[in-house]
Parts: structure tokens; sequence; C-alpha cells
């Protein structure tokens, strides 16, 4: 009896343990998530919009509505961070309801700093002797890439094409992520085509894409999870293999609780994939259950289905 009073009092000092180490993280997580906010909004404020470039995101949604805004009320107070939180509204709505809610408020607490970060740091110019657009480009893409994918890697985001990427490949097969940023960056292009110099296109596409990829290289954007689904529907099968055009391997096997027959299924997918897997897969067969691995490294062929 000792011993197993012991046994469970070790069991106890344990959990508390993890469960203290998982609080810690999230809110480290937090933090890190705010600091990104501010990164990035010192990034375009300090770098990126002094030389008058555009964000192919919904930074540039928000700059295409000030200009218009300043159109017809000349001498307008530079409101682009209010203007970013009222778009992010919408998305923060569904981040809630089909993502989960450490994602939604991580995201807040971000769109909450960025918006602060953007309406308190002054559009000024603060790298003194670099005045060489393309090097400004650089360095203004390295700085907002680092604070978005800072805030990303740590399960938030700053809203926006993101999330409504997500949402729109959910409803909709013939979306992605990857479709939706070019759509929104297609947009704010053909905005500054008409409206700005050339080179102002060419300088504001150079700095979104190297943008993207040091979001991608902070966040691991493309990461690959592997996914094992134990379900009684062989349905399943098709659900990966028709509506997420996945690869998957799979066994016939016996539940040792019930001795029931069930599939056994393994499948390699994206982080963006996953989301409407899980959903399909919960619609189809509800008492379903999928164990998700986040450090999968994959060699041979896997196609990117971003775009």
């Amino acid at each position: 009896m000792k011993r197993e009073k012991k046994e469970l009092n070790e069991a106890d000092r344990l959990e508390r343990k993890m469960r203290a180490a998982r609080t810690w993280r999230d809110i480290g997580d937090y933090l890190l998530c705010m600091l990104g906010g501010v990164i990035y909004s010192a990034g375009v404020n300090l770098i990126v919009f002094p030389i008058g470039l555009y964000i192919g995101n919904y930074t540039g949604i928000a700059q295409i509505i000030q200009d218009i805004l300043r159109h017809f009320f000349p001498g307008m107070a530079d409101i682009r961070g209010l203007l970013l939180l009222a778009m992010n509204i919408p998305m923060l709505v569904v981040s809630f309801t089909i993502i989960n809610r450490k994602f939604f408020f991580k995201t807040v607490l971000t769109i909450i700093m960025v918006t602060i970060s953007m309406q308190l740091i002054p559009v000024k110019q603060i790298i003194p002797g670099i005045t060489d657009t393309l090097t400004l480009c650089i360095i203004g893409g390295l700085v907002a890439g680092l604070g978005s994918g800072l805030s990303l890697r740590s399960g938030g985001s700053a809203g926006g094409v993101d999330i409504l990427g997500v949402y729109l490949s959910l409803k909709h097969e013939g979306y992605s992520v990857g479709k939706v940023a070019l759509i929104i960056s297609l947009l704010v292009y053909a905005y500054t085509l008409f409206t700005f110099p050339v080179a102002i296109v060419i300088y504001s596409i150079i700095f979104t894409l190297i943008l993207v990829y040091v979001i991608d290289q902070v966040h691991f954007q493309n990461r690959k999870i592997q996914v094992t689904i134990v379900s009684k529907d062989r349905g399943v099968l098709d659900l990966i293999t028709k509506k997420i055009v996945r690869g998957a391997s799979y066994w016939e096997v016996k539940g040792a609780y019930t001795d029931e027959p069930r599939y056994l299924i393994t499948t390699v997918v994206s982080k963006y994939e996953l989301i409407r897997l899980r959903r399909l897969v919960i619609e189809l067969d509800p008492h379903a259950f999928l164990i998700e691995g986040t450090e999968v490294n994959v060699t041979g062929y896997f196609p990117s289905h971003f775009f």
C-alpha cells in the first residue's frame, strides 16, 4: 500500500512538473508572438514605408485604402495600423472557429502588437548613409520576415493572408494558402503599377519575395507532418488520395479492446493540409483518431501543394 501511494505521489509530482513546463513554454510563445509583431512593424515603418514600397499582403491592402482615403481627406493621419486591425477582425473570427483557441489568442496578441506598434513607431528612415533602394529592400525583407516568421513559429500569426488562405482551402478545393497570397499580391501590385513608377512595383515585388523567403526559413512554412489514422471506414483512404491528393499506406488491424477490424493508415501532409484532413476524417468517421508527428524529414518525391 505504501509503495503504491509513493508511486502515485511520484506520478502526481511528475504531472505537475510537466504542466508547469507547458505553462512556461506557452508564456514564452506568447511573448515571442508579441515580439515578432513589434519587429515586423519596425521593419515596415522604419525601412519599407519611408522608401515608398508596397507589401503584397494585408498590409499592402491597408496602404491602398489609406491612399484612397487621403485622396478625399488630404492631411489625414497615418492609420494603416488601425486599418489592418479592422481587416483582421473577420480573420480572428475564422481562426477561432476553424483552427484552435491557442492559435486564436496568440494571433489576437500579435495583431494588437502590430496595430499599436504601427501607430506608435514613426514612418521614418533610420538607417544613416544607406540610400540604395535595393539594399533597403533586402534589409527590410530580412527584418519584417524575421518578425512575421517568429510569430508564426511561436504558434500565432499577424492575421490576414495565412488565415484567409486556410479558410478558403477548407471551403473550396481549388484554393490554397499560396494561391490566396498570390491573388492579394496581384491586387496590390496592379494598383501600384497604374499609380506609381514601374521601379516602385519592381522593388516592392523584390521586397515581398525576400519577406516570404525569410518567413519560410524562420517558420518552416512548408513543414511536413506525419499522420497516423485509426478508423473503421476505408473511405479515409479516398479522402487522402483524392481530396488531399497525397499517398498513404495502410494495414488491416484489430482493436485490442473490442477485437473489431480497423484500418491503420499512415501518410505525410503539410501543416495546411492537416487542418483539412482532420475535418474530413472526423466528418466521415467521428470515432476515428489521429496521431500527428511534427518532426518529419521526407526523402524522395513529395510535391509541394502550397500553390
